[in-house]
């Protein structure tokens, strides 16, 4: 449990943000969605400044793996090597996390309102949301129907596990997918918590945003190597360049052809047998060719 003086302090700017846009006709579920739009459109220079510090950190890999073999047996010397190459690079390993921890006193701030509703909900306010979908947010989870908290469940999943496998990431893949796992075991533990609807309003809001972010970067600020890929292909289409032709395959020479029997068999290459004149034409011998020498026998 935190000081009272730290909850003031997180609850009182976030209560007063609610209030106001509660006045303008939102209802109170709405008006944490439309508070967490506030909120991440607040972020969006950290969130900016996440990404390119996620990108510089997963150029930087290679180099760094290179430093954690050279200096694995020196703990305090690798440490010292690897803030040595953050500044010559001017990166900051911890600027990928800013966004998270701004939201977190939020997070905070928002689970201890929902909890004391009788702080700013006065009686017979619409607590509701999507036609009777949610009929008070500050319910806790274990006290919704059947039904509705597993609809909801699914969509902070699917929610929580599409912004994890969307945003840039440093670590290795397959550690990736395993983070992107954790939201289904966090979801079997806070279904039994006293964790208000209205939070949980909060963080599918923020989770479809993060994925929506996500997608526009991807879509319009491509990263370096990507677009130095592009570049590449599209400087090629212009001049006209020609992939390179495959390879030839390798053929085996043909044996040279048989030669034909030769005889008096008839067959190309012997004697061929004189055929007897037709009857009625007379047979003409021919001079004998002279032999070198100038004589005949």
């Amino acid at each position: 449990m935190l000081p009272a003086s730290i909850m003031t302090t997180l609850t009182q700017p976030l209560l007063w943000l609610l209030e106001r846009v509660h006045a303008i006709g939102f209802t109170w579920a709405w008006s944490i969605i439309v508070l967490t739009f506030i909120v991440r459109s607040a972020l969006v220079p950290l969130t900016v400044k996440q990404q390119q510090s996620m990108r510089r950190m997963t150029a930087l890999q290679p180099e760094l793996k290179k430093l954690q073999q050279k200096y694995k047996h020196d703990r305090q010397l690798l440490n010292e090597k690897m803030m040595e190459f953050y500044r010559e690079n001017n990166t900051n390993p911890f600027g990928s996390c800013l966004p998270i921890l701004v939201q977190i006193p939020i997070f905070i701030g928002l689970f201890y309102l929902l909890r004391s509703p009788e702080r700013f909900i006065e009686p017979g306010d619409d607590l509701s949301f999507l036609f009777g979908f949610i009929d008070d947010i500050t319910t806790h989870l274990k006290d919704l129907p059947t039904s509705t908290l597993a609809i909801l469940m699914v969509i902070y999943v699917s929610s929580q596990v599409g912004s994890m496998l969307l945003m840039p990431s440093t670590a290795d893949p397959r550690m990736k997918y395993l983070f992107a796992g954790m939201p289904i075991l966090f979801a079997v533990f806070i279904v039994n918590q006293p964790f208000p609807v209205g939070l949980m309003l909060y963080w599918i809001t923020t989770n479809l945003w993060t994925v929506g972010q996500a997608a526009v970067i991807r879509k319009f600020y491509p990263p370096p190597a990507f677009v130095e890929a592009q570049k590449a292909r599209a400087a090629a289409n212009k001049k006209g360049d020609d992939p390179p032709p495959a390879p030839a395959k390798r053929t085996e020479p043909k044996p040279p052809p048989k030669p034909k029997p030769t005889g008096a068999s008839g067959q190309q290459g012997g004697p061929q047998p004189s055929r007897p004149p037709a009857k009625g034409q007379r047979r003409v011998r021919r001079p004998p060719k002279p032999r070198p020498g100038g004589q005949n026998e």
